[in-house]
Formats: C-alpha cells, structure tokens, sequence
C-alpha cells in the first residue's frame, strides 16, 4: 500500500508543521510540537525541529530502502545478513501500513 502524500515533503518553521505545495498552496501534513484543545501551540524546541526533519525525509528513505532491498536480495544478501534484511522488511512494512486497527503496523513497531 502506498497511499502517502506524493509531494515532496517540506518543513514550515513559521507554521510549525510538515507540508506539501499542492495546487499552489500548502497543505499541512503534520503539526510540529503539542497543542491544546484551544489551539495554542506549546514550546516547540530542537527535538521537535529534528523530528519534523526526520518526518520530512520518510519518502524519500522508504524510497532508497525499497531499491536497496531490491540489490540485496540480487546479490545473496539475504544470505549473509538474514537479520538486517528481515529488519528492513518490517520497516517497509510498518512504512506502507494502512491507518486502520489490525492492518499489522501496531504489532510491528514492538517487534523492531
């Protein structure tokens, strides 16, 4: 399943969010940091920056991840380091999991 926003992935330091310009407009994917029930945005400090960070480059990480895979199993990885690659495919697969209860992505962020 690869259902994720198709743009490329931007961090607004002025929105405190992760975005994507679509249709010549942002469009928020994240919101960096906590808030309130009233909307105010709470102390956002360098954890919160580096997270949003991380979040901004997932794309393109699952992305290089997937074609990685694809070489390794080419060249006999999966006989050399069975671990690693069964790492990884569980990555891929907490990556593409769905939002739904059950879909496997709950189960496999314990696993890891």
């Amino acid at each position: 399943m690869r259902n994720h926003t198709k743009e490329e992935w931007l961090v607004d330091r002025q929105d405190y969010c992760v975005c994507v310009i679509r249709d010549g407009e942002p469009l928020e994917i994240a919101t960096i940091g906590a808030m309130d029930h009233n909307g105010i945005k709470f102390v956002i400090g360098d954890e919160s920056w580096a997270n949003a960070y991380l979040m901004r480059t997932a794309p393109e990480l699952l992305k290089t991840l997937e074609a990685m895979m694809a070489k390794a199993y080419k060249q006999n990885w999966n006989d050399q380091y069975p671990d690693l690659l069964e790492q990884a495919e569980k990555v891929i697969a907490l990556a593409k999991a769905g939002s739904a209860p059950g879909d496997g992505g709950e189960s496999l962020e314990q696993e890891l």
